[in-house]
């Protein structure tokens, strides 16, 4: 949910509350001063029924309303004080109940009591009531409204620079930094992130560029010595006099010294593939290419007697890298032949835009979600790097290609959709 949304929400839920009990306490008062208005007037009609008393020559009952809701009537009782009471009487005109206010009074001249009602009907006080509450509904669906707009409006102006800033950081590559400075805004805030940015791409790109450098240097540098080393073991197995023990223990560095080397051809390829050094992409024929690669793998699929199943219903035309295409494919074939059993299978098919290959095998040994995880393989896989993987997951990043990984009865399978 966006900020603004959030705070819109936090608004509405403080003002209505407010408003509610605003308008509750409007309502008390109001009806408050309505009865009092009220009362008023039924103790001054009173006041005029008592003049009306004064001047009766003998005793008798005198209504003082069309309807006979007012009226003053003889009697034997006295009660001192007004009494007020609310009632209601049925309208046979309006054909309804309404509601009234009553005052009942005694009052005594010439030695005779005199009872008298006074009544008001109370409906102008229910109507103003209605109208409070329809003007309070009003004022409650304005707000809403209003808060919907200045929600709308702060999106556009206010926080402009905050989604400008966001949408820079979400297009910012730190292969391509060019020293990008995140712009200056007039609210302080949004300055003081801005700046905090500025700083930390700085930081992370000067980082970035010096762990490059250290990679590509250290993997050159390598390059030599392990070349030497190995020219220099070469010779010496060549030689006459080394006995059966020397010579294993000399195939066992010179082997070690190829996995070594091996080890830093990878690191290095890893390390072109991320700084984005192979850019010139072509339209690259993938059923050609997968038909090559098994065709270089021949020896090694007869000596583990595997079944290789074709199935390459189209072409499937990639724009992508040749050599990063035939990468792609050996480690996904490689990855295939190694970890497969003896007298296994290989499924290898193109169907509409995937690319699916699929091996007999042992299962995982290690998590699923560590399988393009560098330097992460199967205890039964010693003579690999552990990078094969690693260097696919790299190059489908790298033309934000999906790849999948699936283990469903005894076949491993890994689909690239391209």
């Amino acid at each position: 949910m966006k900020l603004t949304s959030k705070t819109l929400i936090y608004y509405l839920l403080v003002s209505i509350p407010l408003l509610l009990l605003a308008g509750l306490y409007s309502y008390f008062l109001i009806q408050g001063e309505l009865r009092e208005g009220i009362e008023d007037t039924l103790a001054k009609e009173s006041f005029n029924a008592e003049q009306v008393i004064v001047s009766f020559k003998e005793p008798k009952n005198v209504y003082l309303d069309y309807d006979s809701l007012s009226y003053i009537k003889p009697t034997a009782k006295h009660k001192a004080g007004y009494l007020f009471t609310d009632t209601t009487i049925y309208n046979t005109y309006e054909k309804e109940f309404e509601s009234y206010r009553v005052l009942n009074t005694y009052y005594t001249a010439h030695d005779q009591t005199y009872f008298i009602r006074i009544s008001k009907t109370t409906l102008e006080e229910d109507e103003l009531m209605e109208g409070l509450f329809s003007s309070f509904g009003l004022i409650i669906g304005f707000l809403i409204v209003v808060f919907f707009i200045l929600n709308w409006l702060l999106s556009k102006t206010l926080w402009k620079p905050f989604y400008k800033t966001l949408n820079a950081l979400n297009q910012y590559d730190i292969k391509q930094h060019n020293h990008r400075q995140f712009d200056k805004t007039s609210t302080t805030e949004f300055n003081r992130l801005n700046h905090a940015l500025n700083e930390m791409t700085n930081k992370i790109h000067s980082d970035f560029v010096r762990q490059k450098e250290f990679t590509e240097n250290a993997s050159h540098e390598m390059q030599t010595p392990l070349a030497v080393v190995k020219a220099n073991l070469s010779l010496l197995i060549q030689s006459p006099n080394i006995k059966e023990e020397e010579m294993n223990r000399l195939q066992a560095i010179e082997n070690t010294i190829k996995k070594l080397a091996a080890l830093n051809k990878a690191l290095i390829l890893l390390a072109k593939i991320e700084n984005n050094q192979f850019t010139e992409n072509t339209n690259v024929n993938l059923k050609e290419k997968l038909e090559t690669t098994v065709s270089n793998f021949n020896e090694v699929i007869l000596i583990k007697n595997i079944e290789v199943e074709l199935e390459l219903n189209n072409n499937l035309p990639v724009i992508i890298n040749p050599a990063l295409a035939d990468i792609l494919i050996t480690n996904l074939l490689q990855n295939a032949i190694r970890h497969n059993y003896k007298d296994g299978l290989i499924k290898i098919s193109i169907t509409g835009n995937s690319l699916i290959i699929s091996n007999t095998g042992r299962p995982l040994c290690i998590a699923e979600d560590e399988l393009f995880t560098r330097f992460k393989k199967d205890d039964a896989s010693k003579d690999s790097l552990g990078l094969g993987l690693s260097i696919v997951k790299s190059i489908t990043t790298l033309y934000n290609i999906k790849i999948d990984y699936t283990h469903l009865s005894g076949m491993h399978t890994f689909t690239v959709n391209f």
